[in-house]
């Protein structure tokens, strides 16, 4: 005899309570970030003076990692992108330094990313396998490149390394 013809269908408060749950543990199987962290834009307005400063402690060797670029910014920022140098010192004192572009807007001047109102946010993949080889602290500089002295309209900026 079969049991399943005689078990009663999952009421509805069930089927939404198995569904959650099966969310639950997907999210939750996810490692969290090796680093995140963000600065705030005094004023909502980035002058090139302020240069984020992001130090990231590295314990193990030969790891490849994600590195992750969050920008926020406000419907009053007047242009479709942002460029960025990212000046990486490794924990012996060697130095990188890298220009990054960032799209903020689609060509019609629609926002990119994520967000209700005023504020979007964009998280901008900046390196697939980005290798730090030795242990000890890496610091990651950001500078807004853009020509004008002061943006307005960015709000926030982050960095966000995973392990890959």
């Amino acid at each position: 005899m079969n049991n399943k013809r005689n078990r009663p269908p999952l009421t509805m408060l069930q089927q939404i309570a198995f569904g959650a749950m099966v969310v639950f543990l997907v999210m939750s199987c996810s490692s969290p970030p090796f680093f995140n962290e963000f600065y705030t834009i005094p004023g909502e307005a980035w002058n090139m003076k302020f240069k984020p400063n992001f130090n990231v402690k590295v314990k193990q060797k030969k790891q490849d990692y994600r590195l992750i670029l969050h920008v926020r910014n406000n419907t009053d920022y007047a242009y479709s992108n942002i460029f960025f140098f990212l000046t990486t010192t490794n924990p012996t004192g060697k130095q990188q330094r890298d220009t990054i572009e960032c799209i903020l807007a689609d060509r019609y001047g629609n926002w990119l990313g994520k967000g209700i109102g005023r504020i979007k946010e964009n998280n901008f993949l900046i390196r697939e396998y980005l290798s730090l080889p030795d242990t000890g602290t890496y610091n990651f500089m950001l500078e807004q490149a853009m020509r004008d002295e002061t943006l307005q309209g960015i709000t926030d900026v982050g960095l966000k390394i995973e392990l890959h």
